[in-house]
């Protein structure tokens, strides 16, 4: 009997032993970090076509013109020359355009923001002989235009990309057809900074 109690209490002290072995516990800490990559998206229209409004066709009384004509049919007056010809409703032969949300840029960079900027490898758009002369292009972020702007990168989440415009000049002078005039473009390029 006695050998049988020995053996119950060795159990109960085992056991004893067991549940403060289990209930030992120690603790260590983590510190986390995340490196991010600079990275950046530029999103953007590889063709723009501007469609034009077509204006209402004019015909425009240039006034009375008194002509001497001789029997021979020959004639001498007054004639239509470009200072004496009144005005239409479309005149002059430059043209502002402001192309709205042509461009966005998003991503990661040390500082948050991105350099955008504009060139301009070719400036005319032709049809022919009859060419449309693009200057003066700048980028635009409705807070800064230029050339160059820095503006912001918010991220990389597509519902926080930086949208922006286009602005330019179209010189007609040189324009004498109708019809769609091609080759003109604009480079954009987007860096991290």
């Amino acid at each position: 009997m006695t050998q049988i109690r020995n053996i119950i209490i060795a159990i109960a002290l085992l056991t004893g032993l067991s549940s403060q072995a289990l209930a030992a516990s120690t603790s260590g800490t983590t510190n986390v970090s995340v490196r991010v990559p600079e990275f950046i998206v530029l999103h953007y229209y590889s063709d723009i076509t501007l469609n034009f409004d077509t204006p209402t066709s004019e015909a425009i009384d240039e006034g009375n013109n008194s002509v001497d004509a001789d029997w021979n049919g020959n004639a001498e007056g007054d004639e239509l020359d470009a200072n004496s010809l009144m005005n239409a409703s479309i005149d002059g032969t430059k043209t502002s355009v402001k192309l709205n949300n042509v461009w966005a840029v998003r991503g990661f960079s040390t500082s948050g923001n991105a350099r955008v900027e504009v060139t301009v490898p070719s400036n005319t758009l032709k049809n022919g002989s009859s060419a449309i002369t693009m200057s003066n292009v700048k980028v635009s972020d409705n807070a800064q235009s230029g050339s160059s702007i820095t503006t912001k990168l918010n991220g990389i989440s597509q519902n926080r990309a930086t949208t922006g415009n286009i602005e330019m000049d179209l010189d007609f002078s040189k324009t004498t057809r109708s019809g769609s005039h091609t080759g003109g473009q604009y480079t954009i390029t987007a860096t991290t900074i």
